[in-house]
């Protein structure tokens, strides 16, 4: 191989070194900023496995409302909604099979989008299911209700056993309905 033969070849395999370390710097930058990404998108809903502190806020009536989980000793299905999300518009039904469907569960549907419009209760059926129409800013933050529609399952010791997000396709009510029907109550594992 004559000098003129290295000297060509030379050019190309720098060029190729300094691409891959390139794309490996590319790669890492990737990984770190998805890393970040993730987190970020965590602080929006609830995360799951979580301890939840009691939930506060006003009901149907403009009372005080508060959501305890202590002594409850029954699961609890939170529905969180904004009155003006065409998503959660698209929600409602689903929603209301799987809170007829919870016997032995608490529903309780949890507005996360300021007061509720006149005459809105009339057009969303809530059935007997208990509301905080006016959730409290402080619960909207230790909750990070920030996205919605949100289906969240809290155990019956007040812990976020699964989060839904989004939408819930007809799969998602089959697994939330199999996910209701499979955890039971302790007291009632028992006897």
């Amino acid at each position: 191989m004559s000098r003129s033969d290295s000297i060509v070849i030379l050019p190309p395999l720098l060029l190729g070194v300094l691409l891959a370390v390139t794309n490996w710097r590319l790669v890492r930058e990737n990984k770190q900023l998805s890393a970040t990404a993730q987190y970020y998108a965590s602080l929006r809903h609830t995360p799951m496995g979580v301890k939840l502190p009691d939930l506060h806020g006003k009901g149907l009536d403009g009372q005080d409302l508060t959501i305890s989980y202590q002594d409850v000793n029954q699961e609890t299905l939170l529905l969180v909604f904004s009155p003006t999300c065409a998503h959660c518009k698209r929600n409602w039904p689903a929603w209301l099979d799987l809170a007829r469907g919870a016997a032995g569960k608490r529903v309780v549907f949890v507005n996360v989008g300021g007061p509720l419009p006149p005459q809105f209760s009339q057009s969303y059926t809530f059935d007997s299911e208990p509301v905080v129409a006016e959730t409290s800013p402080e619960s909207i933050l230790q909750y990070s209700l920030f996205e919605f529609p949100m289906t969240i399952l809290v155990s019956a010791d007040g812990h976020s056993e699964k989060v839904w997000v989004g939408e819930i396709a007809s799969r998602d009510v089959a697994s939330i309905k199999k996910q209701l029907a499979w955890s039971v109550p302790k007291k009632q594992a028992g006897d």
